[in-house]
């Protein structure tokens, strides 16, 4: 495993894009709501179910994996054989059990670091947490009269010899990463400079926009890539005021954000981030 933090990850277009997937919670709101979302991607139907929602932290850290596994794809050979190994725990049926699978190894400091948690218990306690909601989304695919399901990943286990975390990734996350093409390529130097929720959230739903491409977006677009569920009153000038906050952040790592009229943003991706730049990071110098 490298020693440098992952500079990017390849994500599949359906864990961006399926509104609600990932999305702020209000305080007891994880205990108290189960976790269904679906939405239709060309042909394909993709549905995804779970105990418990997922809020910012599950997808920085599902980011965070991928990262790492996108990292290592010079050495594939080993990925494969992690993922055939413990593929088990993905629960393949019906399309997926014939796909391949990618294994993610890694250390809970590595994690942290490629995510932009911080060192530490705390942080490490809410990994494992997350690993575990994460284990225990159902996906399941439809085409026509085809359909296949599994886990979006699979569980967790301690490789014994190294010390390391060993788990897989679903057919869905591991096609991305392998892919040359069809996917969307999410910059962890952003990612770690991210610290609101919400612009987490919205960074990564507005990765629809290409880079160096600029697109216009309302505000009430915005609230709904955070905040799926409609409000009034209080707790929606309290949404308001919060992406607006979040999209100050967006600027701060290098994206353009106009308001061209009441509530109406012009939003442009660069070409190559703030974090990117050599005067600010030796992170990474891609200009993808």
């Amino acid at each position: 495993m490298s020693k440098h933090a992952p500079t990017y990850a390849k994500l599949a277009h359906a864990i961006v894009h399926i509104p609600g997937l990932f999305r702020s919670l209000a305080p007891g709101e994880r205990r108290a709501t189960k976790h269904d979302v679906s939405h239709q991607l060309g042909e394909v139907s993709v549905r995804c179910i779970g105990f418990e929602p997922l809020d910012a932290v599950d997808l920085r850290v599902l980011q965070g994996v991928v990262s790492i596994v996108t990292s290592e794809l010079a050495s594939v050979r080993p990925l494969l054989r992690d993922g055939r190994t413990h593929k088990a725990s993905l629960m393949l049926a019906g399309t997926q059990m014939t796909e391949r699978v990618l294994g993610a190894r890694f250390n809970l400091a590595a994690l942290a670091r490629s995510s932009g948690f911080d060192q530490g218990g705390s942080a490490y306690q809410k990994i494992r947490a997350s690993l575990q909601r994460l284990s225990n989304v159902s996906v399941v695919l439809k085409r026509e009269n085809q359909q296949g399901s599994c886990h979006l990943v699979g569980n967790y286990v301690l490789d014994q010899h190294t010390g390391e975390l060993v788990m897989s990734l679903s057919p869905l996350l591991s096609a991305a990463v392998l892919a040359r093409r069809g996917y969307l390529r999410i910059n962890m130097s952003e990612v770690r400079l991210l610290k609101k929720e919400v612009a987490l959230l919205l960074h990564n739903r507005l990765h629809w926009i290409n880079q160096g491409t600029a697109r216009h977006v309302t505000l009430d677009t915005l609230i709904l890539y955070a905040y799926p569920d409609a409000q009034t009153g209080t707790t929606l000038r309290k949404r308001r005021k919060a992406v607006r906050d979040s999209l100050g952040e967006l600027r701060r790592i290098g994206w353009s954000v106009t308001e061209t009229s009441k509530e109406k943003f012009c939003i442009s991706r660069p070409l190559r981030s703030v974090a990117d730049r050599p005067q600010t990071s030796s992170v990474s110098t891609s200009n993808w």
